[in-house]
């Protein structure tokens, strides 16, 4: 298929006549659109490579370093342009180390900022829909917690407006009194959307962001229930993706975009600049990974055991035996003690107690999390 983001529009030209815009009162809520054919390609373009990206098999050191990368890379550019001031070098390092189950010092600004990042990424915690108001107040809380003085989780109570670094007002949020009743109108809406997940994800964003219901930290949260959402509704690889360096890589286009949807009610520039921006770090992705593959060198009952050993996650060589009933026991020991020196499979025990587990890097951050282990 014709590699689509080399046909990547020019969006520059999608801005309002003139700022401040005002957010628009949208109680019901009820948005349409109209995508073409090109936009039904790239999400089929999208949904194929997150298929392929299930396929592709990694060692464990290679996949913690690829999923790390894309974690920090994201963390970075989320934070950064909400005024965050570490490097893209310190959050990885503070990534690497996080996933590593080691400790990591914070403060009471940005670094804290970080590690609460870090939390919501390799938390295991559920984010199913329905969504409800308490979900998104827990989630700001669980972002934002201990940092400058920010008190998260609380709807705001005043006017706001977006401001840039030269004084110009560009965005006035919608008015306190207006804010549950459109999030509530909002959040209807999402748990019957009738759209595809991109569509779905990215109108979501845009009208969290127009209601902007929190004092502070509505941006670091909406993209966050962004990546949350295309998870939820299907593209449940997005999150090893650099997405954000595609749609917060030039952010006066996208602040642009976001103020031209608020001023005309459009939607469809908005959707076809984010699905294009996937489409872009998807390639990107699946390119970096399968250079990396080891599934394609492998031989038809590796294959088979690799296939096995991730839907059950843990197995004997008993178990084993029966997904390849041609061949015994000890050919069988030697395969999977190939695939463990693989850092694929590892095992725990001896003799008759001896189990094999298909391997997760992150078992251990995510079990340290599970556990209410802050101490990293």
């Amino acid at each position: 298929m014709t590699n689509l983001q080399e046909n990547k529009r020019d969006y520059s030209g999608f801005r309002p006549i003139g700022y401040p815009v005002r957010h628009r009162r949208k109680v019901p809520f009820n948005p349409t659109l109209s995508l073409g054919k090109a936009y039904r390609g790239i999400i089929r373009r999208i949904r194929e490579l997150d298929r392929v990206l299930d396929d592709i098999l990694l060692s464990s050191e290679d996949y913690l370093e690829l999923a790390n990368d894309a974690f920090s890379d994201n963390i970075h550019r989320t934070t950064r342009i909400e005024g965050n001031r570490l490097s893209l070098d310190a959050v990885k390092d503070m990534t690497g180390r996080f996933s590593r189950g080691e400790r990591v010092e914070v403060d009471s600004g940005d670094r804290q900022e970080i590690v609460n990042q870090l939390y919501m990424t390799f938390s295991n915690e559920e984010w199913e829909l329905p969504w409800n108001k308490e979900m998104m107040m827990l989630a700001h809380r669980k972002m934002l917690k201990d940092v400058n003085g920010i008190v998260p989780g609380k709807i705001r109570e005043e006017d706001v407006s977006v401001v840039g670094p030269d004084g110009t007002e560009f965005f006035r949020a919608c008015p306190p009194g207006s804010i549950d009743e459109e999030l509530e109108s909002l959040i209807e809406w999402l748990n019957g959307s009738p759209y595809d997940e991109i569509i779905t994800a990215t109108i979501f964003f845009h009208e969290f962001e127009s209601i902007h219901p929190f004092r502070d930290g509505n941006g670091r949260a909406g993209r966050l229930f962004f990546q949350l959402l295309l998870q939820e509704l299907g593209l449940r690889n997005c999150r090893l993706c650099k997405y954000e360096k595609e749609i917060l890589g030039n952010p006066s286009v996208y602040y642009d975009l976001l103020a031209y949807t608020d001023s005309t009610g459009v939607y469809s520039q908005l959707v076809m600049y984010v699905a294009e921006s996937l489409l872009t770090a998807y390639e990107n992705t699946v390119k970096l990974f399968t250079e990396r593959d080891l599934l394609s060198r492998m031989d038809e009952r590796e294959r088979t055991i690799i296939q096995n050993a991730r839907a059950v996650r843990s197995f004997t060589i008993t178990e084993a035996s029966e997904w390849t009933p041609d061949i015994g026991l000890q050919t069988l020991r030697d395969c999977i003690d190939g695939l463990v020196d693989m850092d694929i499979i590892e095992k725990y025990g001896r003799t008759k107690g001896l189990r094999y587990f298909f391997k997760d890097p992150f078992f251990d951050v995510r079990n340290r999390i599970e556990l209410g282990i802050t101490d990293m």
